[in-house]
């Protein structure tokens, strides 16, 4: 069973924060414009070069928000980094906290590491990506592009590129992203 099947109510209720967030920016087609969606919530989108395996960061001094995105990453793993340090903005941050740090390393790295993570870190980690997916691949998007008539002939992989590139995110992202809505052809 997927991660989405196992947590449908917590899907729903994403799928609401996401809808709402794309309504408030005036956004109706691919591709999210992902900064400015974070500069409208709050958050100063700055690139870094953190080299190595940081991926990004959220940084929360005194109830500002900065979103840190490694430069040297591909501009599609760009967009999701911010993405998913928005998606801990809106799930995971505090507000009766002043300062809090999130720093993501790249996410395979993350579970093949030694250190030793806990239930809710790993929860978080999900819940960021299931909201980074979601934001960058709305459902809805998804299956208004699939309308288009050049995707009928085209063979899944190629199907499944397209919209990577439709929708500026990575080939395995759209791809899982295309599992866990259970959409496969429209």
């Amino acid at each position: 069973m997927s991660f989405y099947k196992a947590n449908i109510g917590y899907y729903n209720k994403l799928s609401e924060t996401v809808n709402e967030l794309l309504a408030n920016a005036g956004v109706m087609k691919a591709p999210v414009p992902i900064k400015q969606i974070a500069a409208m919530c709050g958050a100063n989108v700055v690139g870094y070069d953190f080299g190595g395996e940081i991926s990004g960061v959220l940084v929360v001094e005194e109830n500002k928000y900065t979103i840190g995105f490694n430069t040297e990453n591909s501009r599609v793993r760009q967009r999701f980094t911010i993405a998913h340090e928005l998606g801990h903005l809106k799930q995971h941050v505090n507000l009766n906290n002043k300062n809090e740090f999130f720093v993501d390393r790249d996410f395979i790295v993350k579970f093949r590491s030694d250190i030793k993570y806990s239930p809710k870190e790993i929860a978080q980690e999900r819940q960021a990506n299931a909201f980074a997916a979601a934001i960058l691949m709305p459902k809805e998007f998804i299956l208004h592009e699939m309308k288009d008539p050049k995707y009928k002939e085209l063979h899944e992989t190629n199907i499944i590129e397209e919209l990577a590139k439709v929708f500026e995110v990575s080939v395995p992202a759209m791809t899982y992203r295309l599992s866990d809505l259970n959409i496969y052809r429209y």
